[in-house]
């Protein structure tokens, strides 16, 4: 019951998280501002994440964002 995040660099570096091991995934695959797309999976279906709504989920969720989207 834990959204799943895709994290993909311009070099196609990928992995799959929760949003919470975020920040570490991005950390991980050395990723550089405007570098990388976040999916999250909404109906089976990939979606971008917009800065937006990535700083919304990770207040809802009392966690900080450590890196530049």
């Amino acid at each position: 019951n834990v959204r799943v995040f895709q994290v993909v660099t311009s070099t196609n570096k990928q992995a799959f998280c929760n949003l919470d091991q975020l920040n570490t995934v991005v950390s991980m695959l050395d990723t550089n501002e405007g570098y990388f797309t976040i999916y999250h999976f909404w109906d089976n279906k990939p979606k971008t994440v917009t800065k937006k709504y990535l700083s919304e989920l990770f207040k809802a969720n009392g966690l900080t964002q450590e890196f530049n989207y």
